[in-house]
């Protein structure tokens, strides 16, 4: 019985074997006309564009030569960048400005963006554009998520987890941003470049909201200088009684327990010192950050760069466009006369 039961196995196994055998060689032979038939159509794609040569050839070329022409006669343009980082919160309205600017542009309303920018009617004319976008920087969302979680209470930190707050990160948190203008004259770009700032700067809101923050920082200075001369008076006082204390002593005996607790407080003293002169260095820090509502990281350069780049050039671009409109008006042909084939072929 047990003989038969084995035999029985063995049957069961090769006939797993050949199962599995069979759904591999299958599976190789779908991939292998899977890529037949691209290579297929492929050729054929090929043929097709072979046979009808002359003519997406002609169109491209026509196309090109209109493009040439075009970038032959237009006018060259130029652009700058600025870097900045905004403080007080003004960002977004950094942003709502440099968008109006762009609608100005658009508008070819050169009067009212003249006035704005501070320039000349016919400069603002040739202004081509304005964008502004932020300089993304991973490593800023984490630092901006400890600071957050100092801030905030427990409770709160439990509910908030680093995903969220990367989710309901805007383009408004980062800390730079980058000002770009085009402009068809290459030397504009330095005059209006304190309109831009000053567009910020002069804001009644963000000015009080400096005022306040300067006379916080100014107030809290005083205050850990003032601290630093009585902990420095106490250290002093402090060495005094355990240098007197020390004279009294003879040698060779040991520091008493009182000794002990002033050499403590003094240690203690010291570390406080410390700590007081770190929050110094990152008040005069938040001074020096805080002292323009709009920081220049970056100015216009005098002298704007020209653009450049294939794809901006209209002999690449309505070439391009040629070449794709007479494949499309080939491939419709064809398609019309298939279905005209069809039709005869189902009518009959």
């Amino acid at each position: 019985m047990s003989t038969n039961q084995t035999t029985n196995e063995e049957v069961d196994l090769g006939n797993l074997f050949k199962v599995i055998g069979k759904g591999f060689n299958n599976l190789f032979k779908a991939i292998g006309g899977f890529f037949k038939a691209i290579f297929h159509y492929f050729i054929l794609f090929l043929i097709f564009l072979r046979n009808n040569a002359l003519r997406l050839g002609l169109a491209a070329f026509i196309g090109a030569g209109v493009g040439l022409f075009l970038d032959l006669t237009k006018s060259k343009i130029y652009s700058s960048t600025m870097i900045v980082e905004p403080n007080f919160k003004s960002t977004q309205q950094l942003y709502n400005n440099i968008n109006f600017y762009n609608e100005l542009v658009k508008q070819q309303d050169s009067v009212v963006l003249a006035t704005v920018l501070g320039i000349s009617p016919h400069e603002a004319s040739k202004l081509k554009g304005f964008y502004i976008n932020p300089i993304k920087n991973e490593n800023e969302k984490l630092e901006l998520f400890d600071a957050f979680i100092e801030e905030v209470d427990s409770a709160t930190v439990r509910n908030i987890n680093i995903k969220e707050f990367k989710k309901n990160f805007t383009e408004y948190d980062y800390r730079y941003h980058k000002i770009k203008v085009r402009s068809e004259i290459n030397d504009i770009f330095s005059k209006i470049s304190d309109p831009i700032i000053n567009s910020i700067a002069n804001n009644s809101y963000f000015k009080n909201q400096k005022q306040i923050n300067d006379e916080n920082l100014l107030v809290n200075e005083q205050l850990l200088k003032k601290s630093l001369t009585e902990i420095d008076t106490l250290r002093k006082i402090y060495n005094e009684v355990l240098i007197k204390e020390a004279n009294k002593t003879e040698s060779g005996t040991t520091i008493t327990l009182a000794q002990g607790v002033k050499k403590t407080e003094e240690i203690e003293l010291f570390d406080e010192s410390l700590k007081l002169n770190e929050e110094l260095i990152v008040n005069n820090r938040k001074r020096a950050n805080t002292t323009e509502i709009l920081n220049v990281v970056s100015s216009f350069n005098k002298v704007g760069t020209k653009e450049r780049g294939l794809l901006k050039k209209y002999t690449i671009r309505i070439g391009g466009l040629s070449f794709a409109l007479m494949l499309l008006f080939i491939i419709s042909r064809r398609l019309n006369i298939y279905l005209k084939s069809y039709n005869n072929g189902v009518m009959k």
